[in-house]
């Protein structure tokens, strides 16, 4: 039976279109599902995923197009291809890997998994050869989401590394969603109370090294560092692996809490930094007998930070606002104000947003990481209030504390489009298109400060560029339909 909705309903035999037979349901998430399937046109098996959410745009569903077309990795997930079908459902096709993820091992630790540290150490070395593929690809990539969830173990403990809903480009100006509250318990402190992820190819994998600290952490004492997500926020302090785990060497210890150190530039300098230091500590690991892992029971709760969390991952985004405002009213901690700005800015909610923002800068100092988060937030929502003073004031501000960068100058330039600076706007585009090109965001915005400019051989430039990367897009063949019937094309 062939399915017509724009909602694509999952069950059990059924196409998808004419170019899938669905035949099992192998996941079932927040956001979409994973079907193991049949590839119609060569009777291939595959896994297809599918988005629950379809009136997205494409380029908000597009997990892991960075690794289309790219030497494959035998601990990587392959992409094989994403697109529409009949112009309605949207599908990640992957290769097939039967599998239990990590997660699902380690609810089985009873069951004779991970009780000893030399196949634990051999999972997470798979784990972090596929981080180092990533990193030194043609195009660089950060993975952003490192979790047992999101780490499938097949036969013989073969690794690979899937969900790349998270990843990011260096300085890619908007980047996928993180909702998850469970995945803010493996983020890096800068990364755990932001809704997207961007920056510098360093600073993106610098996360990334902090979350494989925390994975290793788990790996070898049976917890995690932290049980809530303020805790991680806050850089709280935690045992030491020894203290769990006397088992575990120096060596390995001191791998794992130089990853997990707070401020960045104290953690590895890159991702093979950390993988030779690795290579050393396992060498000190395996040469002592090999322990059976002991579990020491952990005593995990939860605090409003929980709770506002599992609101966002619901998408009850009124009920997290409620929860973050009253524990700030009733603490005065700002990483709960930033949550209440940030539930009411994902609800779009812009105008309560701007009361409650107007409201505590006028009797609040914002610092620190919060409070340039916070700025980020307010200059968005300025700018889709067109309240352009106060968006004015905020860029400036922020360029003038925090520094000049890829998504302020994008924000600026948004913001003399408003002003009907096409010129100025056009300027800070051009600009981030060189340093960041073939992002769609801004070669649309290009083609509009052209048009305004009345430069159509400009916007038809653009217009091929962004064709090239959504050849698919409405908008994009309708006003390259224009063009081709004024004779410019």
């Amino acid at each position: 039976m062939n399915i017509k909705s724009a909602h694509f309903i999952p069950g059990t035999n059924k196409r998808l279109g004419d170019k899938y037979l669905l035949l099992e349901c192998l996941g079932d998430g927040s956001h979409g599902w994973v079907w193991r399937a049949e590839r119609l046109e060569d009777n291939k098996i595959v896994a297809v995923k599918i988005p629950k959410d379809l009136t997205k745009e494409d380029k908000h569903l597009a997990e892991g197009k960075e690794l289309l077309n790219v030497e494959p990795h035998p601990n990587v997930v392959r992409i094989y291809e994403m697109g529409r079908i009949e112009n309605e459902w949207f599908y990640i096709e992957m290769e097939y890997f039967p599998s239990q993820t990590l997660a699902q091992k380690l609810e089985q630790r009873k069951k004779n998994f991970g009780h000893t540290f030399e196949r634990l150490i051999k999972i997470y070395d798979q784990v972090l050869d596929a981080v180092v593929y990533l990193a030194e690809l043609p195009e660089p990539v950060s993975h952003g989401d490192i979790k047992p969830h999101n780490i499938l173990v097949g036969a013989n403990d073969l690794v690979k590394l899937t969900d790349f809903g998270s990843s990011a480009l260096p300085e890619e100006i908007y980047v996928r969603t993180r909702e998850n509250g469970g995945t803010v318990l493996y983020s890096a402190p800068e990364f755990s109370n932001v809704d997207s992820r961007r920056g510098s190819l360093d600073e993106l994998m610098r996360g990334d090294i902090y979350s494989l600290g925390v994975l290793l952490y788990q790996l070898l004492t049976g917890q995690l560092p932290h049980d809530t997500p303020a805790q991680v926020q806050r850089g709280a302090p935690f045992r030491k692996p020894t203290e769990i785990n006397s088992n575990i060497h120096p060596a390995m210890e001191l791998v794992i809490l130089q990853s997990m150190q707070k401020r960045p530039e104290d953690r590895f300098d890159n991702i093979n930094a950390l993988k030779a230091a690795f290579e050393l500590a396992r060498e000190k690991q395996n040469s002592i007998p090999t322990y059976t892992l002991q579990l020491s029971p952990s005593n995990p709760h939860t605090d409003w930070s929980t709770y506002v969390f599992n609101a966002l991952e619901a998408k009850q985004y009124t009920k997290a606002a409620k929860v973050a405002g009253e524990e700030y009213s009733n603490t005065g901690d700002q990483a709960a104000l930033f949550q209440q700005l940030n539930a009411l800015y994902r609800g779009s909610r812009y105008f309560d947003f701007e009361e409650v923002f107007v409201r505590e800068r006028a009797v609040s100092e914002f610092s620190g990481d919060i409070a340039i988060h916070i700025r980020s937030l307010a200059i968005k929502v300025f700018l889709y209030l067109r309240k352009v003073i106060e968006a004015k004031a905020l860029i400036d501000q922020s360029l003038e504390l925090d520094g000049e960068s890829v998504s302020l100058n994008y924000h600026l330039a948004t913001l003399k489009g408003l002003e009907a600076d096409y010129s100025g706007a056009r300027v800070l585009l051009e600009e981030i298109n060189r340093v960041s090109p073939a992002r769609l965001s801004v070669l649309t915005r290009l083609i509009q400060a052209c048009e305004q400019m009345r430069d159509y051989s400009a916007a038809v430039g653009f217009l091929r560029r962004a064709l090239r990367i959504a050849p698919d897009s409405e908008e994009l063949l309708k006003k390259r339909s224009f063009y081709e019937g004024v004779g410019l094309w």
